[in-house]
């Protein structure tokens, strides 16, 4: 009982007070009839207060003794859980701030060197290595950071890059564990160090394998190993990020090259070699004006004196300027007209409502002894040229309304993408910043379980974000596969069960359906919306997805077991989502459906009619 009662703090304060008030109490008695006592009495009084002053000041001291200690414990405690709070602060942040400069990487060596400096920062690792694998999955030179052990050189890492040793590494049954007898230690004196072996793998492509040294027998705490098996999806996604902005930057440039100049340049050379002996004519030239975003572009094939450059240049401009054809024969050697050419025809190029796009122009030169006019143009050829005139006004016209769209769509895009991190990533850091606030002066009050709890929620948040953040990235780099609209499904399905953990089941996959290329993107963004919505706001255990022809439509279904919802309890980004996915129905001529009730799941449709399909075809 007296221990039950010596563990409240407050008890020790009161021993000490009935102490003092005993010496009190035993002052009074001995000015008041203290002198009337026997001395055997006041012995005896003495010897009472004075055992009952001890044991109640002893009590009260033991008792503020265990109140220190108490708050000594309390102290330590709080500091731990201070520096577990800093540590998760500082993970957390390390995450975003590699995040944001694996994005913005622009190669692999970038990638691998912030990876291994932020593992030996972070983890207190002795050293790191990472050993490339090629997107043929062959071993590259290995690049190594820190206090590796001391045989460790380029030796050693030429050893670690060796096929042999990477192939005894593809049946390793320690990947993400502490080993000690890793077989690419076998054989070196290396001092006692453990090592964590990490496979960099997204889907069946492997991008390398890191390596973290740990001193002595150390293990890295659940904390740590969180944050490493984060870092480790992180530098898988932008591995494989790098590698797709490599191709898609020389697919790219091969388009450009392609559009600015086989595409035009090389039709126009073409069409000047054609024109040339359809005309037999001496000299041919085409010439296009500056364009936005494209330079003017002047060709010609032929032979004309440079001295006629002037004729030339004049009578083309002449023709953009008044939109109309000329045929001049017979031209007269003068100051401006120069005998050198006897005949010259030129035609605009253009298109409706617009300016004049350049020119079409042919020339004969006159003959030799300046005896003959030369070979005149007639009105029949001059048709000719005003017709291909036409056409290369047409393709001109097609390619600048092509970098319109193309202009257009990545606005449309980048729109969409900054709607989505509002209403998604920047809420959340809000959110997280408010939390870090509400912890700090929980923390400052001694509240720590409050501060516990706090902390949970941060932790959900950050994993929602970051599935959020893997989902967009995920939704990005899916593209209409070669088989059609069934393959992207079962693309889209297996994504999205990766990253959710719920079953999905893929129904009456149509693939011999063919979608033109717009229709088929938006279907793509439909359908991600919603799997997006389902994730975040359905708590379903099953999502089914259906694509099925019905009543001459493409009829596309979406369904889940979740929680569904009522129109008024939708929040306003999720109303954001269901604006966008009807927009993007409307767009492609298709009508979107919502059908939701509380407790029974809910299913989102999107019927496209098929001639409109075919006619998007």
């Amino acid at each position: 009982m007296f221990r039950r009662l010596f563990s409240y703090p407050r008890f020790g304060w009161l021993f000490i007070g009935l102490a003092i008030l005993i010496v009190l109490l035993f002052i009074g008695i001995e000015f008041t009839w203290w002198m009337r006592l026997s001395p055997q009495a006041r012995l005896a009084l003495d010897a009472i207060a004075l055992a009952l002053f001890v044991l109640l000041a002893y009590v009260g001291l033991e008792q503020l003794r265990r109140t220190i200690q108490e708050r000594d414990r309390l102290q330590a405690q709080l500091s731990r859980l201070e520096e577990r709070l800093a540590q998760s602060y500082q993970h957390q942040a390390a995450i975003f701030r590699i995040s944001q400069l694996l994005a913005e990487a622009q190669d692999e060596g970038e990638v691998i060197e912030q990876v291994l400096r932020y593992a030996i920062e972070l983890l207190q690792a002795k050293g790191a290595s990472f050993v490339p694998l090629d997107e043929q999955t062959q071993p590259q030179t290995a690049i190594s950071r820190g206090e590796l052990p001391a045989p460790v050189s380029q030796a050693w890492m030429e050893y670690l890059a060796s096929p042999a040793i990477r192939r005894q590494c593809g049946g390793c049954q320690n990947y993400d564990q502490l080993s000690f007898d890793c077989p690419l230690l076998s054989g070196m004196a290396l001092e006692a160090s453990g090592m964590y072996c990490l496979p960099i793998r997204r889907g069946d492509q492997d991008y390398g394998v890191l390596n973290l040294y740990i001193p002595g027998s150390d293990s890295l705490d659940e904390q740590s190993r969180s944050f490493l098996r984060t870092l480790v999806d992180e530098t898988s996604l932008a591995l494989e990020g790098v590698r797709m902005r490599k191709r898609a930057m020389s697919t790219l440039r091969q388009l450009q090259a392609t559009r600015e100049k086989a595409d035009l340049h090389a039709l126009l050379s073409t069409l000047l070699e054609n024109l040339q002996d359809m005309l037999d004519a001496d000299y041919v030239q085409v010439r296009i004006v500056e364009r936005e975003n494209a330079p003017a572009i002047s060709l010609d094939r032929g032979d004309l004196p440079e001295k006629t450059r002037y004729l030339v240049d004049s009578i083309a401009q002449s023709v953009m300027t008044s939109r109309e054809p000329v045929m001049l024969a017979n031209v007269s050697g003068d100051a401006l007209s120069p005998p050198d050419v006897s005949a010259l025809m030129a035609a605009p190029l253009l298109a409706q409502g617009q300016p004049a796009l350049g020119a079409l122009l042919a020339a004969n030169r006159r003959s030799l002894d300046h005896a003959s006019a030369g070979r005149a143009f007639n009105q029949g050829q001059l048709s000719a040229l005003q017709t291909i005139a036409g056409q290369v006004a047409l393709v001109v016209q097609n390619i600048n309304l092509l970098a319109q769209v193309e202009y257009t769509t990545i606005v449309q895009e980048r729109t969409r993408l900054a709607r989505e991190i509002h209403d998604g990533l920047a809420q959340t850091l809000g959110f997280l910043k408010l939390k870090v606030a509400q912890m700090q002066n929980y923390l400052r009050a001694g509240d720590i379980e409050t501060a516990c709890r706090a902390m949970e929620s941060c932790y959900e948040a950050l994993s929602e974000a970051y599935l959020d953040a893997r989902q967009a990235i995920d939704g990005l780099r899916i593209l209409p596969s070669q088989e059609g609209l069934a393959g992207w499904l079962r693309q889209t399905a297996d994504e999205f069960a990766e990253i959710s953990g719920a079953r999905l089941v893929l129904l009456e996959p149509l693939s011999e359906v063919s979608l033109p290329p717009e229709i088929h993107a938006q279907l793509i963004r439909i359908v991600q919306e919603a799997l997006s919505n389902v994730r975040k706001h359905a708590s379903a255990r099953n999502v089914e997805i259906s694509c099925r022809e019905y009543a001459g439509e493409l009829i596309l279904e979406v369904r889940d077991d979740g929680v569904g919802f009522s129109p008024e309890d939708v929040p306003e980004p999720s109303q954001h989502g269901l604006r966008g996915m009807r927009e993007r129905a409307e767009l492609i001529g298709a009508e979107f459906q919502v059908i939701a009730l509380p407790g029974q799941g809910t299913t989102v449709r999107v019927s496209l009619p098929l001639e409109v399909k075919e006619r998007g075809g």
